[in-house]
């Protein structure tokens, strides 16, 4: 009899009221957890973002020590200001060409009444000047 009245007696963890605070406690840790992995996730992207970056500025960086060990060079030098300038050495002819689109509209430039009412005029009822 003695251990059938143990058994019965009341404890303090199972009461109502300690076993809400415990629960309240794990929802806010669960909370709290989800939270965290979120944050992973947003850190982990961003970090694939730099990573991507790092690598662009590397293949850059390594463009621009091309670049710079081609201008050490005469030849190097040469080219970029033929590039820049459009000049030639002496004795070397350049050759321009001229888009039409480019040659229309210096010819509409060169003649701004064909745009006027009396332009049209005259063209229609094929009047000379």
């Amino acid at each position: 009899m003695a251990d059938f009245n143990r058994k019965n007696t009341y404890s303090f963890w199972h009461s109502p009221v300690v076993l809400f605070v415990l629960f309240c406690i794990l929802v806010l840790f669960a909370y709290n957890v989800f939270g965290l992995i979120k944050k992973e996730r947003e850190t982990a992207k961003k970090k694939e973002l730099i990573l991507a970056n790092i690598e662009t500025l590397r293949k850059r960086e390594s463009d621009i020590t091309k670049d710079i060990e081609k201008i050490k060079t005469d030849e190097g030098v040469e080219e970029i200001i033929r590039d820049k300038f459009q000049v030639t050495k002496e004795g070397e002819k350049m050759v321009v060409i001229v888009d039409d689109e480019k040659k229309e509209n210096i010819v509409s430039e060169e003649n701004p009444d064909n745009h006027s009412f009396w332009a049209w005029f005259k063209k229609t009822f094929g009047i000379k000047n």
